[in-house]
């Protein structure tokens, strides 16, 4: 065999041997990315299934705080206004830890830095429900402002054209805005929670 034959056959070797290692290599990047984008994909349900957790923690705090203001509004009807204090001051406890809680989620959910659309789409959700929780702590206020300015001018024996009566008005109109804050919260959140919805279906398609 001469020595081009043999140099031939060298070269053909040695290229043999290059298109396999780079067809290797390929392939074990490719193999490689479609691992890391499924542990990525994993760590994402993951932390939102952790996250759905503990929200589902929280809704106990906003049951309870919607319970006691629900009464505090029965007792306002029925003018007790003793009952409608003791209600909103028990229902803002549950508010305060509600909003506290979501603002944990949040700083929870930042420590992971998942940068992903269904993760920006959850915590604005978390914000709406802060200004949702907090309109309501907010409202609870003014409500037990406004029952106090009334049993002083219906029980007290007060003259007609006492000041109290104004005042209590005046509460009662800051907690409407509070109210009104609430719902427009609330319609943002539930046009949230479709987008959630909607991306999430089209990721697992």
């Amino acid at each position: 065999m001469s020595k081009t034959s043999s140099g031939l056959i060298y070269f053909i070797l040695i290229a043999a041997l290059l298109v396999t290692i780079l067809f290797a290599s390929a392939f074990y990047v490719e193999s490689s990315r479609v691992n890391s984008d499924l542990k990525a994909e994993n760590q994402l349900y993951k932390t939102i299934l952790k996250m759905e957790t503990e929200f589902s923690g929280l809704s106990i705090d906003s049951q309870k705080a919607d319970g006691y203001y629900n009464e505090a509004s029965l007792s306002y009807e029925n003018k007790d206004y003793n009952s409608v204090e003791s209600n909103c001051r028990l229902a803002r406890d549950y508010y305060s830890s509600e909003s506290q809680g979501y603002r944990n989620m949040k700083s929870e959910l930042a420590s992971y830095n998942i940068s992903n659309k269904l993760i920006e789409i959850y915590q604005q959700e978390l914000d709406e429900w802060i200004i949702i929780s907090n309109s309501m702590y907010e409202s609870c206020e003014h409500f037990e402002s406004a029952a106090r300015y009334y049993d002083t001018y219906f029980n007290t024996g007060v003259l007609y054209d006492d000041q109290s009566y104004t005042m209590g008005t005046g509460e009662i109109d800051m907690m409407n805005e509070k109210i009104n804050a609430h719902d427009i919260a609330v319609g943002k959140l539930n046009q949230l929670i479709e987008d959630f919805k909607v991306e999430l279906e089209n990721r697992i398609k």
